[in-house]
């Protein structure tokens, strides 16, 4: 065992002294401590067994020289346990805290909307009441004209964009909106607005308005390309909701390759049969080439108008959108006297409204109840480890 004084030991001494503690340990050392070592070997198979007394005395000096100094009972308990806790207690305070805070901000959100929903609701009822009593039917021509700008009452609906790949591929539409019944011109003025800036026809249009109701109807024709867009602007109409839409596709592309291959054909045998009344030399030879030619030119009429047809199925989609007036709830009531039934539904109304505003005020302050008790607990931490440690060192 070596010793460790405050002088440095000099590295020559330091060397051979760790050669022979190598030596004893079973390791290799340098060939230039090779006697040394031999020595250490001799010495240590020579050396007489120490007394068990000595032995157990030289460890506990050892153990005591070298073992570190204890803390008290008390610091040694309360160090590491205090501060996990209270990092674990601020940790979980604060997360209760941003947790309050989430499920807050969400119900004041789903609030909003609620109370947006019911607002365009009431507009739409205060707008009902005051429709005119006249009832008349209209075909506005499209106008080029565009809406005046204002918030949709309704989220546009979702539009749905098949996939082609070079396919020929039918696609149509319906639209089904609500409106009130004095706005059902307006909601059509504004269909015939798009229309008319997609470039879509009108094929029929019938809008009627006054009364108690309205009910208007559109068969719109669009360029393909266009029905998504055209969608999504009917869909953010003023004064106008989405009840539903729908989207329809059909693959026609066996039918058209079909009738292709049957134009070719049928316009190939047209050339053939010219070339063999060219050559006729009877009457009866070019009666019935003329009769062939005659039915083979009516083949290709006919696969040319299909094929023309066809290709104006893929190319304008066909697009049906309907606006029907809904009338608002006819308000139920309760009657002018004062009886139990009215102030048991009085008496209801003041305890949720109560309730209401408890709920509310319990939720603003948990967060600062939260944050005393976790201060009041840290503070009752620090001084009991204060009193224990006074303790200690009495």
């Amino acid at each position: 065992m070596r010793l460790l004084d405050q002088d440095p030991i000099d590295p020559e001494i330091a060397a051979t002294l760790d050669a022979i503690d190598a030596t004893l340990a079973g390791d290799p050392v340098d060939a230039r401590y090779a006697e040394v070592a031999e020595i250490a070997l001799l010495l240590s198979a020579d050396r007489p067994p120490a007394p068990p007394e000595f032995a157990r005395s030289m460890d506990d000096m050892v153990e005591r020289r070298f073992a570190s100094r204890p803390e008290p009972e008390g610091q040694r308990k309360l160090r590491r346990p205090l501060v996990w806790q209270s990092m674990g207690a601020l940790a979980a305070g604060v997360a209760l805290i941003v947790a309050i805070v989430v499920v807050a901000g969400g119900g004041g959100s789903g609030s909003s909307s609620t109370s947006s929903s019911y607002s365009s609701i009431a507009a739409s009822a205060g707008t009902s009441s005051t429709a005119g009593s006249g009832a008349s039917s209209a075909a506005v021509p499209p106008s080029q004209a565009a809406a005046a700008p204002s918030a949709s009452s309704s989220p546009a609906a979702p539009t749905v964009t098949p996939p082609t790949s070079g396919r020929k591929v039918v696609q149509s539409a319906q639209l089904s909106l609500d409106a009130a019944p004095s706005r059902i011109d307006d909601v059509a003025q504004e269909i015939y607005n798009v229309v008319g800036q997609v470039n879509g026809v009108v094929n029929s249009s019938t809008v009627t308005q006054g009364g108690p109701g309205g009910y208007a109807s559109f068969q719109l024709s669009v360029p393909s390309t266009s029905l998504p867009q055209t969608m999504s602007r009917l869909s953010q109409l003023n004064y106008a909701q989405v009840v539903s839409s729908t989207n329809n596709t059909q693959d026609i592309t066996d039918q058209y390759n079909a009738t292709t291959r049957a134009l070719a054909d049928a316009r190939a045998l047209r050339t053939s049969l010219l070339k063999q009344l060219a050559n006729a030399s009877t009457t009866e030879q070019v009666d019935s080439i003329n009769a062939q030619i005659h039915d083979a030119e009516a083949s290709i009429s006919s696969d040319e108008a299909t094929l023309a047809k066809l290709n104006r199925q893929v190319n304008l989609s066909q697009l049906q959108v309907t606006i029907n007036a809904h009338t608002p709830p006819t308000p139920i009531s309760h009657g002018g006297g004062f009886g139990i039934g009215r102030a048991a539904h009085d008496s209801g109304r003041v305890l949720t409204v109560v309730a209401g505003g408890a709920l509310i005020a319990l939720a603003a302050l948990t967060p600062i109840a939260l944050l005393v008790a976790l201060a009041w607990w840290v503070g009752a931490a620090a001084r009991r480890r204060r009193r224990d440690q006074a303790l200690d060192l009495v």
